[in-house]
This record gives C-alpha cells, structure tokens and sequence, in this order.
C-alpha cells in the first residue's frame, strides 16, 4: 500500500485506480514543490513517475487543464518533462521522471550556475507557445481580497501606482516567461529540461527575470552576471536590460509579498 503522506482520500483513490497504480505503487516525498505544494516520486513496478499536489491552488485557482496542456507543448519543444496525468479534481497531476542534476546541485561554480540560468532564461523566452496571458494587477486584486483590509492600505496604494508600469509593457517586450525560476527548476543534462511551470504565461521578459533574480536571492554581483550573461545571449544591450529589470523589481516584490501574506492567511 502507499504511504498516504499528505494526500487526502479521493486524491488517493484516484490514484489507487489508475493503469500506471493497478499492481501498487509508493510513495515517497521528496520536496517540497514550492512554499505550499508538495512534490512525491511514485513508484511503481514498472516505472516511476513524479507526482506533484495542488495545495496552493487556495490561494491562485490556476486553470490546471490549460497549464498541462501548455506543459504538453513544451515539452514537444524539448524543455519540459512530459506531463502524463492530471486529476479529474486538478488536485495532482503525474509528469514522466527525470533523472538528472539541477543547478542547485551540480557542483557547478556560482558564475556557472548563474550563466547556465540566464541561459535557461533566454532559451524560455525564445519558445514558440501560445499560453495565457499574464495580467498581474489582476492577480494582485485577488490577492488583496484574501487579506484583512485595515492592514494592506500601503500594498493597495502601491499596487494602483505599479499597475501602469505593468500595463505600459511594449508588444515587444512580450515573450513566453516561466516566471519562477530558481536553481532548484533547471537541469544540467543536454537538452536542458525546466520543471515547474506552474506560473508560466505570456509575460514581460523582465518581470520574468526580475522574478528570477528574486527568487533565487542573487547576490549584486551574481545579479550583475546573470544580467551580462542575457544580454549577450539575447543581443539586447546591458543598459536597456538593467533599467529594464530594474523597473520590474517593485512589482515582483510586491508580487512576492502579497502571495506569501496570503498563504499565511489561508
């Protein structure tokens, strides 16, 4: 029998029911997918598979059917591990395993980490893939209705000056982002894989490389390379690059904010 873990009854019915499951499978967690979601390997005699729980659909209510489809394209493309299974319920979804080293455990050097992830970087927003569209003071707007009013006056009044920066994106600007990647989401096989796309949509490059440098807490000097490194890879010049990303770091970190009040919240 599988270890329950932290699937509830009708996730693990579910899988109870399954082909890939119909001669037992186990479970074992091996992360956490993120500050809310929790990500298992499943084992089963003929194969594994990784399995990955929702939780943190409380706080965002992703459309789950059209991220696995999109996931389903990139991963035609050579960039994502094929997705195999979503729950009717959208409460897991079971992707093939892949078996390599991220960047957060290479061994790799901090420059060679940091130059492979803008690599990653360049090569996400070089896709051909007609995902959603970001609209980020929307996503805003509901993480503010989560949160007990009298304490986010000052996030309301930032969040209303910062949509017009988020609006004024030029069409060029435009690209196919991830949106949340760290270390911990690029592989260092050939090709390069990236997992995680729960947040990928059509976005503004820098926002999506301000998230980045973010969510990896960079350094000024691994921000400073990871800029140079883009910038040669993308032949946009470091100058437009830097006040670009720069413009985009109030907004990721407002973003930030909001998501984590809100899972404290719920």
């Amino acid at each position: 029998m599988p270890h329950r873990h932290q699937l509830n009854p009708a996730a693990l019915a579910e899988l109870v029911g399954l082909d890939y499951c119909h001669e037992g499978f186990s479970l074992e967690q091996i992360q956490k997918g993120g500050a809310v979601n929790t990500s298992y390997c499943l084992s089963t005699a003929h194969q594994r598979l990784f399995l990955k729980t929702f939780e943190s659909d409380l706080i965002n209510q992703l459309d789950r059917k059209q991220l696995f489809d999109v996931q389903n394209v990139i991963w035609r493309q050579g960039m994502a591990c094929e997705p195999v299974y979503l729950s009717n319920t959208h409460a897991f979804q079971l992707d093939a395993w892949v078996e390599s080293k991220t960047l957060a455990n290479s061994g790799l050097s901090d420059k060679q980490q940091i130059t492979q992830l803008a690599d990653a970087l360049v090569q996400i927003h070089a896709l051909a893939v007609n995902g959603p569209t970001l609209d980020l003071p929307s996503q805003w707007a509901k993480y503010l209705r989560h949160l007990p009013q009298p304490s986010i006056t000052a996030e309301y009044k930032l969040a209303r000056t910062l949509a017009s920066h988020w609006y004024d994106t030029p069409t060029n600007d435009l690209v196919f982002c991830h949106n949340d990647l760290s270390l911990q989401h690029v592989t260092v096989q050939t090709p390069r894989i990236i997992f995680d796309w729960e947040y990928c949509a059509l976005s503004n490059r820098y926002f999506d490389i301000a998230a980045c440098i973010e969510v990896n807490g960079l350094s000024d000097w691994q921000h400073n390379i990871l800029l140079a490194h883009y910038a040669k890879n993308s032949h946009i010049s470091i100058e437009v690059l830097a006040d670009k990303v720069q413009e985009m770091l109030p907004l990721v970190n407002l973003t930030s904010r909001l998501w984590y009040r809100c899972a404290e919240e719920i």
